[in-house]
């Protein structure tokens, strides 16, 4: 008896195994043809999406076709927003909102929703198709869905701006905001064609930024603009005592996401001053940057640079020049200003200072044979600053040939108005050498660290000598050294 129950068991489990899945049937709405009808409005209801398909010509929302869809749909019979929202908690599905014929729909801005909601403008007379898609089988099952009519923001018309303090956090749903009976769009975003407003009276004057999506800003009773920027851009604008101001936050229809306004007292701008060269001296101009920086990257409109030597340059933006006279240490003073009135000074110590070493004699030796060694001289004149000087011999190579670098020398220079300097050299000649008949010699000197130019003043750096005749080596075996 118990053998013969086991037995039944397993024949149960093994059938059970091997039996075939259970076929779902198909939800309401499956197809686009026999999307369930919306008749009236608010509704609330679940739809469960188990055992939905795809139709060879369902939409492909967000660039994903799922594998099985619902579809509703409903008749607006006037114009207004409609809020529409599918919620399953977890991931997997997603809505999309369609308008148009099977084969031809189109696809609402922005109006795909993973798990979410959406606001819809309606048209009178103008049927939407709601489609629940699943990713896959396995994320089906039931889902909240609703549709109702929502209101516009509060403040959606400028009549109605919402009263704000600096500094504030707003958070409007530009979805429910809509364009008033013209109302012109922000001069820098013209597809931006939603808003809500606010007002804003300060007590004392400052200079407020603004962020947001699409800001614009107007004096109250005046259409023109005082500011606009373009979105997650900042908007300043100088906010007189007492006199109110109405800031409009904007955006395009297929701007979903929420983004805050914020309001705030600008920040202080600071002032900074580039030169050029980087250490001015007193043989060429100087010129001087202004630049201003509080994050928004504002040109500033005036600036005066008081030079600390008498001497007070103005901008209005444009680089200026001017020529030191001495060598020394200046306080330089710069106060620049942005088109909103923040005006920032800065101070900062100016180091004037002139390099200028010349070669002032290259001696060479008239004449030579191949494998002597004999010595070259170079005199360096300074008549600025003391300075550690390096002079650099080269050997100048004859046609098709390179300059090739025979010895390099670093030593204290100091200044003095007669004085010079004497950089002891050796050059041993070569066979080359003497196949030419004579060599060619180049010195260059710079003050050691100086860059490129060498100086200053970089056209007396360099000198040339020729030693005009060498022969072979005596004996005539020609030595290379």
């Amino acid at each position: 008896m118990f053998r013969r129950a086991g037995l039944t068991a397993i024949a149960l489990a093994v059938a059970a195994v091997f039996a075939p899945a259970v076929a779902h049937a198909a939800p309401a709405g499956d197809d686009f043809d026999s999307a369930t009808e919306i008749t009236s409005l608010p509704l609330s209801t679940t739809i469960d999406t188990t055992g939905s398909t795809k139709a060879d010509d369902d939409p492909n929302p967000c660039y994903f076709w799922g594998e099985g869809s619902v579809w509703q749909k409903y008749t607006a019979p006037s114009d207004g927003l409609l809020r529409v929202s599918a919620r399953r908690g977890t991931w997997g599905s997603m809505l999309a909102v369609y308008t148009g014929q099977r084969g031809a729909l189109g696809l609402e801005p922005n109006a795909c929703v993973q798990d979410g909601s959406y606001t819809v403008h309606a048209k009178a007379g103008t049927t939407y198709y709601f489609m629940v898609v699943d990713y896959s089988a396995d994320y089906s099952g039931p889902l909240s869905f609703s549709l109702r009519q929502a209101a516009p923001e509060p403040n959606d018309a400028m009549a109605s701006a919402t009263a704000v303090t600096v500094p504030s956090d707003q958070q409007p749903d530009l979805t429910l905001a809509t364009a008033e009976p013209g109302e012109a769009p922000p001069s820098c975003d013209t597809t931006a064609t939603r808003s809500v407003w606010y007002r804003y009276t300060p007590a004392r004057a400052k200079v407020v930024q603004v962020s947001g999506n699409v800001i614009s800003v107007h004096r109250a009773g005046e259409t023109a603009e005082l500011a606009c920027a373009q979105r997650h851009s900042k908007v300043l604008f100088a906010a007189a005592a007492n006199e109110t101001y109405l800031i409009r936050a904007a955006t395009s229809p297929h701007v979903t996401e929420r983004v805050p306004v914020l309001l705030r007292t600008a920040p202080d701008i600071s002032a900074g001053l580039s030169t050029w060269p980087q250490t001015p001296n007193v043989l060429e101009d100087t010129t001087f940057g202004v630049s201003v920086s509080d994050g928004n990257h504002l040109p500033f409109t005036s600036a005066t640079i008081d030079l600390g030597d008498g001497t007070v340059l103005r901008s209005n933006g444009e680089q200026v020049k001017h020529r030191f006279t001495r060598d020394g240490d200046y306080q330089v003073t710069v106060t620049a200003s942005v088109a909103d009135g923040r005006t920032a000074t800065t101070t900062r110590m100016l180091a004037v200072r002139t390099h200028d070493v010349s070669v002032a004699g290259l001696s060479v030796p008239a004449s030579a044979r191949a494998g002597q060694t004999k010595p070259i001289n170079v005199s360096v004149a300074n008549t600025r600053n003391d300075e550690d000087v390096t002079v650099v011999l080269y050997r100048v190579g004859a046609a098709g040939e390179q300059e090739r670098e025979i010895g390099r020398l670093t030593q204290r220079v100091l200044a003095s108005a007669q004085g010079r300097s004497e950089f002891p050299f050796a050059y041993s000649y070569r066979q080359e050498d003497a196949a030419a008949g004579q060599v060619t010699f180049r010195v260059r000197a710079e003050v050691a660290g100086y860059g490129w130019r060498g100086d200053d003043k970089g056209d007396d750096n360099e000198a040339r000598a020729t030693t005009t005749s060498v022969r072979p080596a005596a004996g005539g075996s020609a030595l290379i050294n």
